[in-house]
Parts: structure tokens; C-alpha cells; sequence
């Protein structure tokens, strides 16, 4: 999986890049065939406040492209907020997989079948 970090108007610490990359890794455990996660900082201002847009931007193999965008004056709180999102998102994606393979059509007419001809 391939991780990068961009910030507009923004220096990136280390430790907000920890902070990132150990986001990113907690997405490996949906066992979905993730490409890259892209994360993108940029920092304005709004009403003479400063506001921080915090994206993740998940490329999964077989499924479209997953964005999430959170915005928050706390970049902390912007990381964690996108990541439970995307947490969401993915875990959601991965029930709806893992129910579907779960029972096979196949299997369900069988059964079905087997219920009509007793």
C-alpha cells in the first residue's frame, strides 16, 4: 500500500506524519486490496479564524476511488474524525462482501429445492 502526504499552507511535523501513516495502516484490517491512501492538509482562513481541511483519498483494486474530507480547526481532531469515516466506509464495504460470499446463490436455490421437493 502505497502512503502520501501533501500539505498546502501547512508544515507537516513527524508527528503528525506517525499520526497519518498509523491511520492508514489501521485500514489494512477490512483485508480489502487497498492501492494507495493519499492524505492532503491544507490550511485557510475563515472569518479571521484558521481552518484546517484535513482528506483522505483511498484507491481500493475492483471498486472506485473512496474521499473523505473533514474539516476542523484542530488538525488532531480533523485526522481522527476522517479516519473513523473512512473506518466506516470501509468496514461497511467489507460486512457487504464477506455477507454476500457468505451465501451463494447457488447454495440458496439448492436448499430452496430441497424444501419443496419434501
Amino acid at each position: 500500500m502505497n502512503t502520501s502526504i501533501v500539505g498546502r499552507h501547512i508544515k507537516i511535523d513527524d508527528k503528525i506524519k506517525e499520526s497519518i501513516y498509523k491511520s492508514a495502516d489501521s485500514f489494512k484490517k477490512y483485508h480489502l486490496d487497498i492501492i494507495s491512501v493519499s492524505a492532503k492538509i491544507s490550511k485557510e482562513e475563515r472569518h479571521k479564524k484558521p481552518l484546517i481541511t484535513f482528506e483522505f483519498v483511498i484507491n481500493i483494486a475492483n471498486i472506485d476511488t473512496v474521499v473523505v474530507k473533514q474539516k476542523d480547526q484542530d488538525l488532531h481532531k480533523a485526522i481522527d474524525l476522517a479516519s473513523h469515516r473512512v473506518a466506516k466506509i470501509l468496514r461497511r464495504h467489507h460486512d457487504k462482501i464477506k455477507s454476500h460470499d457468505a451465501t451463494k446463490l447457488t447454495e440458496a436455490f439448492e436448499k430452496n429445492d430441497d424444501e419443496i421437493n419434501d
